[in-house]
């Protein structure tokens, strides 16, 4: 092979992983904006609870939600400093 052929599936080889990075990146950020959006919409329907049981159930939900997002966004910023 010569040198030009080698060098291209070099670049090739390189771009393809930072490729994947960006896409992953992308996906999250969706992620993390659905959950944001669950989340206020959870707050919304506890502000207008009666219900003992299901105001601690949505508590536990928000929390999920909270802490799920929370990781996601730790995942961005490592892939973030990978680049």
């Amino acid at each position: 092979m010569n040198i030009k052929k080698l060098m291209r599936r070099a670049e090739e080889y390189l771009s393809s992983d930072e490729r994947k990075r960006k896409e992953k990146r992308r996906y999250l950020k969706q992620v993390v904006r659905k959950l944001r959006q669950h989340e206020k919409a959870l707050k919304q329907t506890l502000e207008e609870c009666s219900d003992r049981d299901q105001c601690r159930q949505l508590k536990r939900e928000i929390v999920l939600a909270h802490s799920q997002r929370k990781k996601g966004v730790t995942q961005l910023k490592a892939l973030k400093k990978k680049k």
